[in-house]
């Protein structure tokens, strides 16, 4: 078991590493320095009875007064709600002590640094390790310390548990969906947008659901892309040149790399990924492709992917995102398409006619709260997009009924959606 473990994190460790080109994003690393190596690894269920809101007793001029701790199914995450902020640690055990090391990083500038912290046997170590059913209450601590980029952890940092995440918040069935598979390469990520790479860490991020763009090549394979064209935002200086659509995949794949270094995926490989390496439960396929005959290609693809997923005893719903006229009338015209998971973007009498589980408004259209109520009424979903500005985050939080946000920042929204 502590084998796997240590390959867990060393391949944690590979996939947060820089890549070898000058768009290289920072992620610091304690390397041959690590303790975490030397401990026994913490099961699921006891790194999950960390979670809760934490005081920040030391740190607070860099994290806020307060964090949400989650504990993801790979790392314990810590959402600080300042400057889309939050940590990514890696846990373990020696005696009665907890050991939790790795970095934190603000996702609205990049400023960064590592973060090592123990729980100590008398402050929350004895009853994680020993399975106590007696409440840590609020002697439940994480005492350590911060640096900044690469430099050894030397600021204080004080966690001090304050209450549990409210019963009802964690029982909801709230979307949190990472856009572009986690984010935004723009915006500073490790990895690049729409890769299996990327998809990978959106889990950590805070993210229970992602969206992903589906493009169809030349040869009909449908593939995961952003935008229409080939550009220098998200791929190396290569040989090809125009849209991507007008290539085969082989092209796409042989002759084009993207700006961390990793290749375009076909939607088959980003999907196993999902249903293989994460405990995401929701895919928003944004179809973006403007070849006809891509719903045709998506849905053998897809069903595959549910029938892997029910074989693992994994839930995830994967639904055809439907964002423009063409694509809602392609798939109007497959046949049985009223049976085929799916969400519009459009109006909700078109949401309607195609029978879709989901709606997908626009933020700035506002909360819609009877729109919303209807969608309910009828057995269906809202969930809204692109919502990344924290005060709008926590207005359509508090005001709103949608049943999910799609978020370029996943780690803000995850703050302020467990804090309530």
């Amino acid at each position: 078991m502590k084998t796997r473990f240590l390959s867990v994190l060393a391949a944690l460790a590979l996939l947060l590493s820089s890549c070898e080109n000058a768009e290289s994003i920072l992620i610091p690393r304690f390397g041959e320095n690590g303790f975490i190596g030397q401990t026994y690894p913490l099961t699921d269920a006891r790194s999950a009875r960390l979670e809760g809101v934490y005081s920040v007793e030391s740190g607070a001029g860099v994290f806020g007064d307060s964090v949400v701790v989650k504990w993801t199914g790979k790392s314990l995450s810590i959402f600080t709600g300042v400057q889309v902020g939050y940590m990514i640690l890696q846990g373990g055990y020696l005696d009665s002590v907890g050991f939790f090391e790795g970095f934190w990083r603000k996702q609205a500038n990049n400023s960064t640094g590592l973060v090592r912290c123990i729980i100590p046997k008398d402050h929350g170590g004895r009853w994680l390790i020993a399975d106590s059913t007696t409440p840590a209450s609020n002697r439940l601590e994480l005492r350590g310390s911060f640096g900044y980029d690469q430099n050894s952890p030397t600021e204080p940092l004080l966690l001090r548990y304050a209450r549990p995440i409210n019963p009802a918040t964690l029982a909801a069935p709230f979307l949190i969906v990472a856009h572009r598979g986690g984010g935004r390469t723009s915006d500073g990520i490790p990895r690049s947008e729409n890769t299996s790479e990327m998809l990978s860490l959106a889990q950590m991020y805070g993210a229970n659901g992602v969206e992903i763009d589906v493009r169809l090549s030349k040869d009909g394979i449908p593939f995961l892309y952003h935008d229409s064209g080939i550009n220098p935002r998200l791929v190396r200086k290569g040989t090809l040149i125009g849209a991507t659509e007008e290539y085969t995949y082989d092209q796409l794949r042989t002759q084009c790399t993207l700006i961390r270094g990793e290749k375009m995926p076909t939607l088959q490989e980003a999907l196993d990924t999902i249903v293989e390496r994460t405990n995401l439960r929701a895919v928003w396929l944004d179809t973006k492709s403007e070849n006809m005959g891509i719903i045709a290609k998506m849905v053998p693809i897809i069903n595959a992917a549910n029938e892997k997923a029910k074989a693992l005893g994994r839930v995830v719903s994967i639904g055809i995102g439907m964002p423009t006229q063409a694509v809602y009338d392609e798939f109007m015209a497959y046949p049985g398409h009223e049976n085929i998971l799916s969400l519009c973007e459009l109006s909700p009498d078109m949401v309607r006619a195609a029978n879709s589980k989901a709606w997908g408004p626009r933020w700035t259209q506002g909360t819609q709260n009877a729109e919303v109520a209807q969608m309910h009424a009828e057995g269906r979903i809202a969930i809204c997009w692109t919502l990344d500005d924290q005060q709008f985050i926590q207005q359509f939080l508090r005001e709103g009924s949608f049943d999910g946000f799609l978020t370029n920042y996943p780690q803000a929204v995850s703050f302020y959606h467990y804090m309530r």
